[in-house]
């Protein structure tokens, strides 16, 4: 008996509308028209990070998946599971931002569209039925084919020969999928130590794996210790009188900046699609320093935000080491994207080019950089050669740390964004009945919500808000604990075996 795979062959579709027998009524379907993306997302490292993304709703046992012999995937589910069925279609439109079809993975339950056909099984059941039996045909004309071609005995039965033809090829799809990557997405081979790839400069011990810890360095020096003894540093938590960063502690912090261990200070928080009821579906993770609790660490007593330049001199050095701690450390990509913040200068910088070598084959797609608004209108034409550079290697872009005004005025498309991210407050329901704020909920429901992020969320208010909006994608406290809720899959149906 062939084993269980998470997206099995079209040709096994006949099998399985058999297998359904008269249980069929609250089930749905839906058909992802992948065929008719642009080629460049339809390339074997675009199609396998599609199925890794679909793949968790057969494992759970939420859908059943084929791939089409047209190239398309077909999703069959019960229509309980319709929402969270639509979160991991809201992460699809994450991988495929570029394509103009990627608009269309938003649309409601039950609207077709030229990428999505949805269908009730309990009114078009004999259309799957139909489709079922043609791929039969078409197995049934193969095994003729081939036994005329090989000179061996022709009449296999059409329900054989579907089976047959299904299981060649699921093998030679794990063949292929086995020798892009081993079967791990996104990772390439370990070197041995001191090796070089042949497309790098970059040692093999820097090359990306994922995160633990090291034995092969002494300890860094605790970030604490490197500030107590200086004269501006004070008791954690006074937040009085606090000096303004000027040149000579600016140059302080960055040279103790560079010896510190920034392992405590780094933070992972997801960034997860949240669609109707179903709980939150994770899409990328953002790796982040808190700079509040660096400076309650390192500089208590120094206001790091009082001199804007200076301060954005400082975020470009705590850039640099961020990328560092990355390269040594890795991280996990080979299921969730990520994100990380970044300065535009940083982006050009020499630092980037070696972070970005390190990187392994195939993730870009799944990268996302977070530039600070007020760093992308400080040097705009800076910031478009910045965007071009990295849309060209595969990343994407998000605008970050948006208030209602602010995105109000702001033009996502044309700055050439990707996703933007609105920060909530606990104003922001009474900001968004303003005459502005109602203009702005009026694009965000007519489908920039789909490409906004709701930070901060620390309540369900928050989710409430931001679904009413139109957002699908939720970062925060609030979103953290709905994660921890407990949700028993739906089997799928099993009819009798014949």
């Amino acid at each position: 008996m062939a084993r269980m795979r998470a997206i099995r062959s079209g040709f096994a579709l006949p099998d399985y509308v058999r297998e359904i027998g008269g249980d069929y009524y609250d089930l749905r379907s839906l058909r992802v028209r992948v065929s008719d993306l642009r080629p460049e997302n339809r390339a074997p490292d675009s199609l396998r990070a599609i199925e890794e993304a679909l793949t968790p709703l057969a494992l759970d046992g939420l859908a059943r998946l084929f791939r089409l012999p047209e190239g398309d995937y077909l999703l069959i589910f019960r229509k309980e599971v319709t929402d969270r069925v639509r979160a991991v279609l809201v992460g699809l439109r994450f991988l495929i931002s570029d394509d103009p079809l990627s608009e269309h993975l938003g649309a409601p339950a039950g609207q077709d569209t030229p990428l999505l056909i949805w269908r009730d099984l309990g009114e078009s059941f004999e259309a799957l039925r139909a489709l079922a039996s043609e791929y039969e045909r078409i197995a049934a004309k193969r095994a003729e084919a081939a036994a005329r071609r090989d000179g061996t005995r022709a009449g296999q039965a059409t329900g054989d020969a579907a089976r047959a033809l299904a299981e060649a090829e699921e093998a030679d799809h794990d063949d292929k999928t086995a020798a892009a990557g081993a079967g791990v997405p996104g990772v390439r081979p370990p070197l041995a130590e001191g090796a070089v790839r042949p497309d790098t400069d970059v040692p093999a011990a820097m090359v990306w794996r994922p995160i633990g810890p090291r034995t092969d360095q002494p300890p860094s020096p605790d970030p604490a210790a490197l500030w107590t003894a200086q004269p501006w540093a004070g008791p954690r938590g006074s937040w009085g009188g606090r000096r303004p960063i000027d040149a000579e502690v600016l140059d302080r912090l960055e040279n103790g900046l560079a010896q510190a261990d920034l392992s405590n200070h780094v933070r992972w928080q997801r960034v997860c699609a949240i669609v109707g009821t179903a709980p939150p579906r994770p899409v990328f993770t953002e790796i982040y320093v808190s700079i509040p609790e660096l400076r309650e660490t390192i500089a208590p007593r120094i206001d790091l935000t009082a001199n804007r330049w200076l301060f954005q001199h400082f975020t470009e050095t705590l850039d640099r080491r961020v990328l560092a701690y990355l390269n040594r450390e890795g991280v996990r990509t080979s299921k969730d994207g990520f994100s990380v913040n970044l300065n535009v200068q940083t982006i050009l910088s020499d630092t980037f080019l070696r972070f970005e070598q390190v990187l392994a084959a195939g993730t870009h797609g799944t990268v996302v950089l977070e530039l600070r608004v007020e760093d992308v209108f400080s040097d705009l034409d800076a910031y478009v050669f910045a965007r071009d550079y990295v849309r060209q290697r595969g990343y994407r872009l998000c605008i970050d740390a948006l208030d209602p005004e602010t995105l109000g005025l702001l033009d996502r498309a044309r700055l050439g964004a990707d996703l933007v991210k609105l920060f909530w407050t606990r104003d922001l329901p009474a900001r968004m009945i303003t005459d502005d704020g109602l203009a702005l909920a009026r694009r965000l429901r007519a489908g920039e919500g789909s490409r906004t992020v709701l930070a901060h969320c620390d309540s369900a208010e928050a989710v409430t808000l931001g679904q009413d909006l139109g957002i699908t994608l939720f970062q925060g406290r609030s979103v953290d604990d709905l994660q921890g809720i407990i949700d028993d899959s739906v089997p799928m149906p099993r009819g009798p075996r014949r």
